[in-house]
């Protein structure tokens, strides 16, 4: 997976942050689009306030999550 974390509480869900507002955001669909060096993967991103995006998946930043602490 390429600069993006997968929730490890929800199989296949897809974050990121928005690159308009940096609000927290999923990664909806990926497509392979052509370009002038050959295929380039792209993801539709979709942020809590509605900005959406079709981006190459290279440049997506990475969403850390906290980890939770274990009791012993």
């Amino acid at each position: 997976m390429d600069e993006t974390m997968r929730d490890a509480g929800a199989p296949g869900l897809e974050t990121t942050v928005c690159p308009q507002c940096g609000a927290f955001a999923e990664l909806t669909d990926r497509c392979v689009l052509d370009g002038t060096d050959g295929p380039v993967e792209h993801a539709r991103v979709v942020c809590l306030a509605r900005h959406w995006f079709l981006l190459p998946t290279a440049g997506l930043p990475t969403v850390v999550q906290p980890v939770a602490s274990v009791r012993a």
